[in-house]
């Protein structure tokens, strides 16, 4: 399907109906073809020699390297932090109340769990789980991390400025708290953004601490509103921007994020990099940052031989 003029579509967390096209089949059958696409491409030394040049927009890895390693697990996110990449991961609440990340609600999706919801274990039982072998045998005996984890290994292998985007799935009233408290506990708070709860939640964290970021999906038809409204400090917009626009946004104080994650040929896309690039975006989610990236080096070297 063409992508309609001035937007690109639909981006993480915009609509369900976008998740629900990428949820694994019944168990008997639990590698979808994407799954069989994706596990037979871990990173390689060769890829991990690439990095980020300092004028580019931060790269946000979708749930991690998530072509290359076990999506939401932390060997994605600590290839990203290798790389300078950012990245994307999905919040979710077990039965006790801990904060961990996982796409789905249910196990059965990315581990050898069943295929019930996270809310009805423990993270004790959680951890019993297996969530790596489905994407390869090396990553065997990888576990659901926690969001402490996670923020535990950013602290300790970062490489200078990220954007971690805290994407929301299932959270307590006790889990918002927790969530403000970690991340002050790992002083991430200008290196975050929570997007994909609701204005309500949203609102419940800024008055937990006002240094709480807030983002969301905004679309073209949404971008006045939702900068009159000024609840938003991380614009993740769902169409390449124009630079006026990102200027705009700029001397408000915003930050301004391209959401182009997806697979396929249409999110593949150099020509939609390179236009977000031009407009003065901060960061671009994405599912290929390691092809993005490889393909900003090439061209900037291919200018500096001229």
């Amino acid at each position: 399907m063409r992508t309609p003029p001035g937007d690109v579509g639909r981006g993480v967390g915009e609509q369900q109906t976008h998740d629900a096209q990428r949820r694994s089949p019944p168990r008997r059958s639990r590698f979808s073809q994407e799954k069989r696409n994706r596990r037979n491409t871990w990173i390689t030394g060769a890829q991990l020699a690439i990095r980020l040049l300092p004028n580019d927009p931060i790269l946000i890895a979708h749930r991690g390297l998530l072509r290359h390693a076990p999506e939401n697990t932390l060997p994605a996110f600590a290839g990203c932090l290798e790389l300078g990449f950012g990245f994307e991961l999905d919040i979710r609440t077990t039965k006790d109340g801990r904060l961990v990340v996982l796409h789905e609600d249910t196990l059965a999706h990315t581990t050898d769990g069943p295929d019930r919801s996270v809310r009805r274990f423990t993270l004790s039982e959680l951890k019993t789980f297996d969530a790596g072998s489905w994407f390869h045998p090396r990553f065997a005996g990888e576990r659901v991390p926690t969001l402490e984890e996670t923020f535990a290994l950013i602290r300790q292998r970062r490489r200078g400025r990220t954007i971690i985007a805290l994407n929301i799935k299932d959270i307590t009233r006790g889990g918002e708290k927790r969530l403000v408290e970690l991340i002050e506990k790992y002083d991430l708070f200008s290196d975050t953004f929570a997007f994909d709860q609701s204005d309500e939640c949203s609102r419940r964290l800024k008055a937990l601490n006002p240094q709480m970021r807030i983002g969301a999906n905004v679309s073209r038809n949404t971008f006045e509103m939702r900068l009159k409204e000024g609840l938003l400090d991380v614009f993740l917009v769902t169409f390449i921007p124009l630079p006026e626009e990102v200027q705009r946004l700029h001397q408000h104080g915003r930050q301004v994020v391209f959401n182009f994650a997806g697979s396929g040929d249409v999110r593949r896309n150099p020509a939609a990099w390179d236009r977000a690039r031009q407009a003065g975006i901060d960061g671009l989610l994405t599912d290929f940052p390691l092809e993005c990236q490889r393909h900003w080096q090439d061209e900037k070297e291919g200018r500096s031989r001229k």
